[in-house]
């Protein structure tokens, strides 16, 4: 019965890889069919079930899956060194099924019209564009630094606890004036050690929708993250399209400290594309910034800094190519195209 079950696993893996491959060519048909339509009625599931639990279940559920699977590799592995072609059949009926369990929970929501063309808005961007939305960057974030500091050269000390700062979390929809988003409760990763040293500043459990950040993180990175993550849960995989959300959601926010982290956040990404193309003037752009806000700059990557190892790179590379695996080209570096998003959807809405 056993052997029966696992091939009839391998012979689903055809449906699942032609689902993939339409999926990727048809981004009308998944935006109206599951994304608009499917997706909701899952994570409402999801949310009835897991909303209420106060911790992380889906953290519990991988604590627990890498314990039984470490027990099996032990009780099988003198049956799979004899038989190898058995664990490979094995392993791709665990892959299969975790695809399966994957695509339809979440993941084709990779393949959904791009939220710029839903906006009808461009992703490209001039030198004085970029160098237009940077100063006024500049000037919002030194206006709110300037509103919870007495001094310019002081760090913002953020007030609210852990968890208050995940309470606060509702997201800022772009097609609709002052429409809040429906969210879930983000939550506070019992793996946070572990996400310090694979450089993970939090993540969307796919299959219990979940959003949890790395609780060990400093405030203004953990405000960010909850947005950044909450998007994701709604939906919105690509992610440039969750930085843009996350963004955007904090900035319309009516507390003056998420304001200041979603000023801020933007602020570093169009930096960043600025000095790759004018270094001379993106240090004349830094020093027009209040010194305080560079303090909480530092704060962050000191964090980061404490937890840097050998392995990171590897864990780089690994969600680089899931990302690309998932239709994201750019891989990591797309967290970076938030820079046309905030640009165009600025100048759209001016």
């Amino acid at each position: 019965m056993k052997i029966k079950t696992t091939y009839w696993v391998w012979y689903s893996s055809a449906p699942l890889g032609l689902l993939i491959h339409f999926a990727q060519n048809n981004p009308r048909e998944i935006e109206n069919y599951y994304s608009r339509l499917l997706y909701p009625e899952v994570f409402d599931l999801h949310k009835f079930f897991l909303n209420y639990i106060p911790f992380s279940f889906g953290d519990i559920m991988y604590i627990v899956l890498f314990i039984y699977g470490l027990k099996i590799v032990l009780e099988r592995i003198s049956f799979w060194k004899a038989k190898p072609l058995q664990f490979l059949f094995d392993f791709g009926s665990a892959v299969i099924i975790t695809g399966w369990i994957f695509h339809l929970s979440w993941g084709f929501n990779y393949h959904r019209i791009p939220l710029n063309e839903q906006l009808a808005m461009k992703v490209k961007y001039s030198k004085q564009d970029l160098e237009e939305r940077l100063d006024k960057l500049i000037q919002e974030s030194n206006h709110w630094h300037d509103q919870l500091v007495i001094s310019d050269t002081l760090a913002v000390e953020f007030p609210l606890s852990k968890d208050q700062t995940l309470e606060k979390v509702s997201l800022y929809s772009p097609f609709y004036n002052e429409t809040l988003l429906n969210y879930t409760k983000v939550k506070k990763s019992l793996l946070s050690l572990p996400l310090s040293y694979m450089g993970y500043s939090g993540y969307l459990n796919p299959f219990t929708l979940e959003s949890q950040i790395n609780a060990k993180m400093p405030p203004i990175s953990q405000i960010i993250t909850s947005f950044h993550e909450a998007a994701h849960q709604l939906g919105y995989a690509n992610e440039k399209e969750a930085n843009f959300i996350a963004y955007l959601s904090a900035i319309k926010n009516n507390d003056p400290y998420i304001k200041y982290a979603g000023y801020t956040f933007a602020f570093r990404y169009l930096y960043y594309e600025f000095y790759k193309i004018d270094p001379f003037g993106a240090k004349g752009k830094l020093k027009l910034l209040n010194s305080g806000i560079k303090k909480n700059f530092r704060e962050v990557s000191d964090f980061w800094k404490k937890y840097e190892n050998p392995f990171e790179v590897i864990f780089d590379k690994i969600y680089d190519g899931y990302l690309k695996t998932n239709g994201q080209k750019s891989g990591i570096k797309s967290y970076h195209e938030m820079v046309g998003l905030v640009i165009n959807y600025h100048k759209n809405d001016a």
